[in-house]
């Protein structure tokens, strides 16, 4: 694991000062343009790094390399590129492909959930269905969250994000599928993981993210 998080953490010297140089090239040209809503959310991307900062410092874990590149290139693909960028607006495809890549992404943070939440640090066979339980909670009720976020935007704003004028509730629901379908391919790998400890990659990046931190874990 130690080799791998090495690894990550030299790769991390490369993807994040590119991804902070890419939305502040995006912020810039957007601002040229007088296009200050879109500047705003390029500069708001650049409040990453303090972010996950704060993350570790609040689940009280090792930092991970290969979780923050995971996050880092999450927020490139479904923020820079689909909001600061537009392409959401320009295929539906990779709205859909957002959402399916958002309940993969869900349910590992809430298989991390699940483990700062148990009081037996465990990941026993005996203990999949109720992991797999929450990790599916979790993935459906945020899926659902989402979609009633976008429905109040286009209250407020009245815009269409749901695209309601168009497809009806067809796209809502496609969404909120496509979603949960995304968590449901992370359940294999779990189940391979707690029955067998077979260690995939994004397992990989549960066991880096549940370390603690080196002054706890001489105790």
């Amino acid at each position: 694991m130690e080799k791998r998080e090495q690894a990550f953490a030299r790769v991390n010297r490369i993807t994040v000062p590119l991804y902070l140089a890419v939305n502040t090239i995006l912020a810039a040209a957007n601002a040229v343009q007088h296009q200050w809503y879109y500047a705003v959310l390029a500069l708001c991307a650049l409040l990453l790094p303090p972010v996950l900062s704060l993350f570790y410092r609040i689940i009280r874990r090792r930092r991970s390399y290969q979780l923050d590149f995971l996050i880092t290139l999450y927020v490139f693909l479904l923020y820079t590129l689909g909001i600061v960028l537009r392409l959401y607006s320009l295929t539906s495809f990779y709205d859909k492909f957002a959402h399916t890549l958002s309940g993969v992404v869900i349910a590992l943070f809430a298989l991390l959930l699940f483990h700062l939440l148990s009081p037996e640090k465990t990941m026993e066979r005996a203990r999949f269905p109720l992991a797999a339980f929450f990790v599916m909670a979790v993935v459906t009720g945020m899926a659902g969250m989402w979609e009633i976020w976008e429905f109040l935007v286009s209250l407020i704003f009245g815009s269409d994000p749901q695209r309601v004028a168009t497809t009806g509730v067809t796209d809502t629901m496609v969404d909120m599928i496509v979603c949960v379908l995304g968590g449901a391919a992370f359940l294999p790998s779990l189940w391979a993981y707690m029955s067998r400890r077979k260690v995939f990659l994004l397992l990989g990046i549960f066991e880096s993210a549940c370390r603690l931190p080196e002054h706890r874990e001489k105790r």
